[in-house]
């Protein structure tokens, strides 16, 4: 069964669980069989997520120093191979009244439906799930969903009223129990991340780039650093500052607030500023700004004029990283022939002009 097909029988099911809350004997046992065929590994991952164990469901990877090829295994392909499986068990689990178990499974899926485009579904079941049972909480990252979803739909004003009271309440969401300070830190640095990716969207390179850089200070500040944030904001920032002009830029990185020198290094060079912040991205783990980083090397070559002495010798170091770089992205697509990438349009939005608070950069991590 297809799974845009499982998803709005889940929808059904959750839609005449919500009228008639009797539960029979035969769901019970559903129920029961359907969680017992997971696998360990699934098994473990789902009590963990009725536990409230992380706001995020996280990678193997994430928050290691050093990755080992088994660690960049993504869940998602886990959760891939078993997701027909995870659904027939959301299915039972809603309609046993298994309240924490359905949502549970709807925290696992999240990612993975997203990347399909069925969010709207999933997110409706959440609903349905949170009017039933009000008790059972809502992992932060199905709000943050919610969050991306609107702003996919151009929704901007509900995105930011969610982003906006995760980020002054420190993450705080319903009833989820975070287990340390540091979780609501990574909550309130996605947050922000996200509204720096709305501001972008706009085409306000400048006031997207302030916000994005707030992020990653988030994502540093964590007791261990989170790898997967730090290389979503370093992608985004570098394909901000390959679109911004050279005024924004200086602005940016002139700003007091900003210490882009201990990071990017002391370069004033807008497209090599950009080429290494994607650099730094793909050590982090995310491969899609190895594209950003050729580009930049691209455009940096067509800007500048023939180089003197050691500029020549940076503009070639730059093209030979990106060219090994796409050679290991290469042949790491070569040893994940089973993972499918499914890219998602996103609609158009029209510039308008910065508000006061989206000119914000100084935003403390509580």
């Amino acid at each position: 069964m297809e799974v845009e097909d499982l998803l709005q029988e889940c929808l059904k099911a959750a839609e005449a669980s919500r009228l008639n809350p009797v539960v029979s004997a035969a769901m019970r046992m559903d129920y029961s069989s359907s969680r017992d065929l997971l696998c360990a590994e699934l098994a473990f991952l789902l009590q963990e997520a009725v536990e409230m164990k992380w706001p995020f469901v996280p990678e193997k990877w994430q928050y290691k120093k050093s990755v080992s090829f088994n660690d960049k295994t993504n869940l998602s392909d886990l959760i891939s191979k078993h997701l027909t499986q995870l659904l027939v068990l959301l299915k039972t689990s809603i309609m046993a009244q298994e309240g924490p178990s359905a949502m549970a499974v709807v925290f696992l899926v999240d990612r993975f439906i997203y990347w399909r485009d069925e969010s709207s579904q999933l997110l409706k079941i959440a609903k349905l799930l949170h009017h039933q049972h009000p008790d059972t909480p809502i992992a932060p990252q199905l709000v943050i969903r919610q969050a991306r979803v609107y702003v996919n739909s151009g929704r901007l004003q509900k995105a930011e009223y969610i982003l906006s009271s995760l980020i002054n309440n420190s993450g705080t969401t319903g009833c989820w129990v975070y287990h340390t300070d540091s979780d609501r830190v990574l909550i309130q640095a996605v947050s922000v991340q996200v509204r720096g990716v709305i501001l972008q969207k706009l085409g306000l390179w400048l006031q997207a780039a302030e916000l994005i850089w707030a992020s990653l200070v988030g994502f540093y500040s964590l007791p261990q650093p989170d790898k997967k944030g730090i290389g979503t904001s370093l992608g985004l920032l570098a394909n901000i500052m390959v679109s911004m002009n050279d005024g924004d830029f200086h602005t940016f990185r002139t700003n007091p607030v900003i210490d882009m020198k201990s990071l990017l290094g002391n370069t004033s060079h807008r497209l090599l500023s950009a080429a290494h912040a994607a650099k730094m991205a793909v050590v982090c783990g995310q491969y899609t700004p190895l594209y950003v980083l050729t580009n930049a090397v691209l455009l940096f070559g067509e800007k500048t004029h023939k180089p003197q002495g050691r500029g020549r010798e940076v503009d070639f170091r730059l093209v030979e990283s990106s060219t090994v770089l796409m050679a290991k992205h290469r042949a790491e697509q070569q040893e994940r022939k089973s993972h499918k990438k499914v890219v998602l349009g996103g609609r158009t939005l029209t510039k308008r002009q910065p508000n006061q608070h989206q000119r914000a950069v100084k935003i403390t991590f509580q």
